[in-house]
């Protein structure tokens, strides 16, 4: 990521965080990210056309050695699938944001 999109988001997200009507900063947040996410979809095809222009004359194990990637990774960006789930992208567990633990016992069976 370029340094201005860092800052850009970065800025973006300090001035959200100062909308006071917590209504307005709700949906001011959320066409932020929706704003986001339209951008992920345009660089991720982006991508896909990169990698399906390299495995024309090339095996998908030198397309992911050039990209510094499996052969197997090149091809699942080619066809737009991607790893099951990122951390980042992850969602907390129910309580995480009062403090409490995950629950993974579980339940006793009758």
């Amino acid at each position: 990521m370029t340094e201005a999109l860092t800052s850009a988001i970065e800025s973006e997200t300090g001035r959200l965080a100062e909308i006071t009507d917590l209504v307005e900063r709700f949906h001011a947040v959320r066409k932020f990210r929706q704003a986001l996410a339209d951008g992920d979809r345009g660089g991720k095809a982006l991508e896909r056309a990169v990698v399906n222009e390299l495995k024309k004359d090339r095996p998908w194990r030198e397309v992911g050695e050039l990209l510094g990637v499996s052969g197997s990774r090149a091809e699942q960006i080619a066809k737009g699938r991607g790893p099951l789930r990122h951390d980042a992208e992850s969602t907390p567990h129910a309580g995480a944001a009062e403090g409490h633990s995950p629950d993974t016992s579980t339940p006793d069976q009758p």
